[in-house]
């Protein structure tokens, strides 16, 4: 078992997140969900991890989402004032969220205000209880989550100690307003073990940053864990024939250092009833591996089951496990490719609703030279047909199908 997975386990063993007695969340049918925040919540629609792990827990129901995050942005809607008033970019924060009529709003303020220290958290409560009540016409279910700590390990701005126990307070005030809402609180989805780091300044996640908060996200949100159906048995060279309940995680991006980190996985075969040899695992009648399958014969506890992956730099070309019986762990296949397509159709349309709502020539189309380029404006609607056509494209990739797997003796 890999250090990763060691500890990934031990924390899900230990954290109040996933206690018996949580209620799990759960998206409904027909949900329209919208993110909203600062630069947290913008970036994560270049990547997609958030969305695509809500996406594919629930693959038999429609649900859209919509993020308006931006950066720098804060509780007043400051960073979208542009030319006008932060009452005006305030304004334009409320009107939007309540035009895309959202029935789950999940809303992550607090970095951006937590520089303002312990002096400003008064007016940071009034303000983001106003947020709350501005929104509240549209009977969303409300999620607040708290801004991701910093991370000392990449912290530029100085004053780390301050700027981490200021952004703790606020955090803590944040968990005060859920409460007196009666909204879900999700506390900062950076806790970890190990390396490599998060972000790419200790304050903004980088893609492996949001590739990690994905599966935190669910474990905050207490939504069950489907990973126990991505097992197939194998008797021999019978074919199997497996549907999963949901796709598997996205795979893992590789840092600049190549490093993986753990493991994403197609499915995980257990073999048994095989001769010493070399087999193929093909899945769809397509050849994926090719293993020395004497450890699959050999169900003793001592077994050593080889984990196929391919080695990052600096790892070791083989890694192992111990298990009884011995497992393999696929590392590519259709499931796998079928999660990733499905993420970067996520981020396209993600990209388009960004500039439907967000033109880069605003003021031209809209504003006050719109007497130059407001004729073009016309033109920005058009975005809704591509943009609709991504959501039944994400629809149609979001459920998973039948793949078969088999063993087939490999040529000599």
């Amino acid at each position: 078992m890999c250090r990763w997975t060691f500890f990934s386990l031990l924390l899900l063993a230990l954290s109040p997140l996933r206690a018996a007695a949580a209620e799990p969340f759960e998206l409904r049918d027909g949900d329209r969900v919208v993110f909203l925040g600062s630069t947290i919540i913008e970036r994560e629609q270049r990547y997609g991890y958030w969305e695509t792990a809500l996406t594919k827990q629930w693959p038999d129901r429609n649900i859209t989402f919509r993020n308006i995050g931006w950066s720098g942005d804060t509780v007043w809607g400051e960073a979208r004032a542009a030319f006008d008033t932060s009452k005006e970019g305030y304004q334009r924060l409320v009107q939007l969220t309540l035009s895309l009529k959202p029935t789950v709003i999940f809303i992550c303020y607090g970095t951006n205000e937590s520089f303002d220290g312990v002096t400003g958290l008064p007016r940071f409560r009034t303000q983001y209880n106003k947020l709350i009540s501005d929104l509240a016409p549209t009977r969303a279910r409300i999620v607040l989550m708290a801004p991701p700590m910093f991370e000392e390990e990449k912290w530029r701005a100085g004053a780390f100690e301050k700027c981490r126990r200021d952004l703790e307070a606020y955090t803590g005030a944040i968990r005060q307003i859920a409460d007196a809402n009666r909204a879900l609180f999700l506390d900062e989805l950076c806790y970890r073990y190990g390396t490599p780091t998060w972000t790419d300044d200790g304050m903004h996640l980088t893609t492996l940053g949001y590739y990690r908060t994905s599966a935190n996200l669910l474990n905050a949100l207490h939504v069950p864990n489907p990973e126990s159906n991505k097992r197939v048995e194998l008797d021999g060279l019978n074919l199997q024939r497996l549907v999963q309940t949901v796709l598997p995680n996205s795979p893992v991006p590789r840092t600049d250092s190549g490093w993986v980190g753990d493991l994403h996985s197609e499915v995980s075969i257990c073999a048994t009833g095989l001769k010493a040899g070399k087999f193929w695992l093909q899945i769809d009648g397509k050849r994926v591996h090719t293993t020395d399958v004497i450890s699959w014969a050999n169900a003793t506890p001592e077994a050593r089951g080889r984990l196929l992956r391919k080695p990052s730099a600096g790892q070791d070309a083989e890694t192992w496990m111990y298990c009884s019986p011995p497992i393999v762990i696929v590392t590519e296949g259709p499931a796998l490719d079928q999660a990733e397509k499905l993420r970067q159709t996520i981020v396209e349309k993600n990209r388009l609703f960004f500039h439907r709502y967000r033109p880069e020539n605003e003021t031209y189309l809209f504003g006050f030279r719109k007497q130059e380029q407001g004729q073009n404006a016309k033109e920005v609607p058009q975005f809704d047909p591509l943009i609709e056509r991504l959501e039944k494209e994400i629809a149609r990739l979001r459920k998973p199908v039948a793949h078969t797997y088999q063993l087939v003796p490999a040529e000599k």
